[in-house]
């Protein structure tokens, strides 16, 4: 590595793969586009069963002084992939990339031009992206030009996902506060959005900085389906933030989001699942009218849509 100038902060870049043969090689070489030249570049392969891991192998072989790879033999799970990669990290900076997205070239330069002009407080920066389909084809932008919220964004994101997370880039030093991913979820944005906010600002970057896939392969595609343990995730993440709430807004806002998970539960026929989160809303008789619905499977979209409309 090269010495570093003052002025100039290492970031770290943490690449998880898992089953992404037919992207992996475009997202390695969109970080090696970077036009910011100080970077660390930890590639993990999280036990793929395709072709991957040779991918990987060769394309990083005549870059070895840029990537360092770790081949698990079998899948750690999102959480704890990063978490062994983050361990060696030293970067000021970190950024949590899937083996499917693609960094533009001035991605990392702007990024760290933004962040370094903000205040201590501000932990995490976010963009705007472009989403893309399995041929590259564009699917539109995350954000129009009304932009999404910056600063105290807690209640914001206790009622609802709004953040693309491959945006993010994220201080290092946040990270170890809240010591890293929870490698007891099957994914990390919820819980990590829910425990950084917390404790510090967010801060919105206008640019498109990112290209992002939708594609059937992706990591928390396919969030209804219950073998993934998404929304058992996204119920235990719930039910342990509930635990830490003071305030009836609080409530409030996290009761919006138990309220769509208990919805895709109930709509992609996890039903045990659905009365859990059903059990977990903060108004006993809307808990209680919920679960009826739950327990006869009549459809619930109409009254969720009824209580929002009149809460």
């Amino acid at each position: 590595m090269n010495t570093i100038p003052n002025n100039l902060p290492l970031v770290s870049i943490i690449c998880t793969c898992y089953n992404q043969a037919a992207f992996v090689e475009q997202t390695l070489s969109s970080i090696m586009s970077q036009d910011y030249p100080y970077l660390e570049v930890f590639v993990s392969d999280n036990g793929s069963s395709d072709d991957s891991a040779r991918r990987i192998q060769d394309f990083c072989q005549n870059n070895t002084h840029h990537f360092q790879v770790t081949y698990h033999p079998e899948n750690l799970g999102i959480c704890k992939a990063f978490n062994r990669a983050f361990a060696q990290a030293a970067g000021k900076y970190i950024i949590d990339l899937s083996a499917d997205d693609i960094l533009l070239p001035h991605c990392v330069s702007q990024q760290v031009q933004f962040f370094e002009k903000q205040t201590e407080e501000v932990g995490v920066i976010y963009s705007n992206i472009e989403w893309i389909n399995e041929q590259g084809k564009s699917k539109g932008k995350a954000f129009g030009n009304l932009p999404p919220p910056s600063g105290n964004i807690w209640l914001q994101l206790l009622s609802k996902s709004f953040i693309p997370a491959p945006s993010m880039m994220i201080r290092r030093s946040l990270l170890l506060q809240i010591g890293g991913y929870n490698e007891q979820l099957a994914y990390e944005d919820l819980d990590f959005w829910l425990r950084s906010s917390r404790i510090c600002h967010y801060a919105y970057l206008t640019q498109v900085l990112m290209q992002v896939r939708r594609v059937p392969t992706s990591a928390t595609s396919g969030f209804d389906y219950a073998e993934k343990g998404l929304l058992e995730s996204a119920y235990r993440v719930c039910l342990s933030t509930q635990l830490t709430l003071d305030y009836r807004k609080e409530y409030k806002a996290l009761d919006k989001r138990i309220l769509n998970y208990c919805l895709r539960a109930f709509t992609s026929q996890q039903f045990e699942t659905a009365l859990r989160f059903a059990h977990l809303l903060s108004s006993p008789i809307l808990g209680k009218i919920i679960t009826y619905w739950i327990k006869r499977k009549i459809g619930l979209r109409s009254l969720i849509r009824l209580y929002r409309l009149f809460k």
